[in-house]
């Protein structure tokens, strides 16, 4: 037999090489992808943090079709139910609007808030005699209607029932009609009730001083939105208001802790992404 050659090796033995499962390679482009959208998500909550400061989510209907029209009650069987605008206070389970605002030291209340903005303030009632909050205060969320020095008339529109008609008047004289942003058309009847159209109890005449705001909630119905309409609220004075809503980022569910107060737990499947985020700084002026 011919004598076979053998090759001597020095060092280990290169192993031979196998081949990669495709599984494996599924498996890294989906650690990838949710690598890439974690970071894009914390970038983007910082970049909200810097930008605006203020979180927000959205309790009630008094906003109603601009906020919540989205949103959805947990019923008493786990069942989510679309909120409307006869929709009450919303409580643990409920999935609610949630966005962001600018607080006072992003903000030059004269000169940053025009008519239509829609803030974020407290009401008269929630300071004690010596200017200090209550226990228990709670935030509302309005629309900006009058602004310093204007004068605010509400009156009704055999055209447009559901929110009627605001004539602004300003110091000089002149006066003119703010735009109607909302008809019946956007309170559709539930189980056949129909909506009430703006409550003609609360319509009339408001000269605002030098630092005071007309905050009306977009959802004008009787009973609907305890604002500067009111009696008991009035107009606004500038201090009150806490900060200014810019976007809504997503919608979030509400959670009850043992005090029985309401926080906004993130849910992913809400989230929105930038380019889909509501603007709400839309104002008019």
């Amino acid at each position: 037999m011919p004598e076979q050659e053998v090759a001597k090796l020095h060092g280990t033995p290169t192993p031979a090489k196998r081949k990669r499962r495709w599984w494996i390679y599924v498996i890294d482009a989906v650690l990838l992808v949710v690598f890439l959208l974690a970071f894009a998500v914390s970038a983007n909550v910082i970049y909200l943090n810097v930008s605006f400061g203020e979180p927000f989510y959205v309790n009630g209907a008094s906003m109603y079709p601009t906020l919540n029209r989205d949103g959805f009650h947990r019923a008493s069987d786990g069942e989510l139910v679309p909120l409307t605008w006869d929709s009450s206070r919303n409580g643990a389970g409920d999935i609610v609007d949630y966005g962001w605002a600018k607080g006072k030291d992003k903000l030059d209340w004269h000169t940053d808030i025009g008519h239509y903005d829609i803030v974020i303030t407290y009401y008269p009632s929630d300071y004690s005699a010596d200017g200090t909050l209550k226990a228990g205060a709670s935030l509302k969320i309005k629309r900006v209607v009058g602004l310093p020095g204007e004068t605010v008339t509400l009156s009704y529109d055999p055209d447009n029932t559901a929110w009627g008609k605001t004539t602004i008047t300003e110091p000089d004289g002149d006066s003119y009609v703010l735009p109607a942003l909302y008809d019946a058309s956007d309170f559709p009847p539930i189980d056949g009730y129909e909506y009430e159209g703006i409550d003609r109890n609360r319509l009339g005449t408001w000269t605002l001083g030098e630092d005071e705001f007309f905050l009306v909630g977009d959802n004008r119905g009787a009973n609907h939105s305890e604002d500067s309409r009111s009696p008991s609220v009035g107009p606004i004075k500038g201090d009150y208001i806490q900060a200014k809503a810019f976007l809504i980022t997503g919608m979030r569910e509400l959670e009850e802790d043992s005090s029985g107060s309401l926080s906004p737990a993130f849910l992913l499947s809400r989230l929105r992404m930038p380019w889909d985020y509501i603007h709400l700084d839309g104002g008019i002026d």
